[in-house]
């Protein structure tokens, strides 16, 4: 399966795909820099991935995103996790919603938000997939996967334009 390394502002990313769709990506391993350096893209590089690279740098950059058009590879996850995955992905950039307002989208009981927060903490596809805008009740910034946790939360909504609460 082919994958890139990139650098972007915040530090080096990752994807990689099979054909037409995104299979992994991943946000900078730590807040320090990574010991691999990102190559640059390779010829033999699809046009669809050359594009995504490009607009995650603008992203991150400061220039939200809208993410909604990349296909994914789901044919890793079970169907509730792809359902998570997509309704996720309909929360907009500068926008967050609880994990028990997305239970609700999804027409689960608010009991289920434990299942969404661990299906979101093995999202495959962070950014894409933009399990940074799933809040705890009252907006709190709970728990994200990605390395620096929920500063990382923090940094990538404060880079979309999100209002956080002040605690």
């Amino acid at each position: 399966m082919p994958c890139v390394l990139f650098p972007t502002a915040i530090g080096p990313c990752s994807l990689a795909w099979n054909g037409a769709d995104l299979t992994a990506f991943a946000l900078p391993a730590s807040d320090q820099a990574s010991t691999a350096e990102p190559a640059g893209l390779p010829a033999a590089t699809p046009d669809w991935v050359r594009e995504l690279v490009a607009r995650v740098e603008r992203h991150l950059g400061g220039e939200p995103q809208d993410f909604t058009g990349v296909t994914l590879d789901y044919s890793t996850v079970a169907p509730f996790a792809r359902r998570v995955y997509e309704a996720t992905r309909k929360v907009p950039a500068g926008r967050t919603c609880t994990y028990g307002e997305l239970a609700g989208m999804l027409g689960e009981p608010p009991g289920a938000s434990r299942a969404i927060g661990a299906l979101l903490g093995a999202n495959p596809w962070p950014l894409i997939v933009p399990c940074h805008r799933i809040v705890g009740a009252k907006g709190r910034l709970t728990g994200f996967s990605a390395a620096g946790g929920v500063r990382t939360k923090a940094r990538l909504l404060a880079i979309e334009g999100a209002q956080l609460l002040a605690e």
